[in-house]
């Protein structure tokens, strides 16, 4: 993948999941390492914020934004199948979350899974529509990943 249009993926799914996120359980007592996750990263310490990200976790197993932040850290930190993973326990606690469906094409897209990235990116959609704007460039480049694999052209993904 050229380094501009990883950059692009990264910045885009940072962007997404470090906005405001839908929560199903209440945070209680996973906020505050939630925030001192928060400021780790800002700091540039992200092994503390990992480690925040996942004590909050622990805490309150239910905290989509816990999940949502430690996925987005996995994805700056070039962990894709973790991320991927994480995303999804997102999900599990709430399916009409289109930003963890976001965050799990992006994840895709860098493991070379082309299908499930437009996968997840259709199923945000479907959520979200008003993404589009936003994620059309990315569901424009999966495409053209498909097309050209679909003719033989494309390397198969990596698993």
């Amino acid at each position: 993948m050229r380094a501009g249009v990883a950059g692009w993926c990264i910045s885009l799914g940072l962007a997404v999941l470090l906005g405001p996120c839908s929560v199903v359980a209440a945070e209680g007592d996973a906020q505050p390492l939630i925030d001192a996750g928060n400021r780790h990263w800002e700091a540039g310490e992200l092994d503390l914020a990992m480690v925040s990200y996942q004590d909050a976790i622990e805490r309150e197993p239910r905290s989509v934004d816990a999940h949502m932040k430690l996925a987005g850290l996995l994805v700056a930190r070039q962990e894709y199948r973790a991320a991927v993973e994480t995303f999804q326990q997102a999900i599990s606690i709430n399916p009409d979350n289109a930003n963890a469906f976001i965050g799990m094409a992006i994840g895709y897209l860098h493991l070379g899974d082309h299908p499930l990235a437009h996968a997840a990116l259709e199923e945000a959609l479907r959520i979200d529509p008003e993404k589009r704007g936003r994620v059309g460039p990315l569901m424009r480049q999966i495409e053209a990943r498909l097309a050209t694999e679909a003719h033989g052209l494309g390397a198969p993904p990596a698993h």
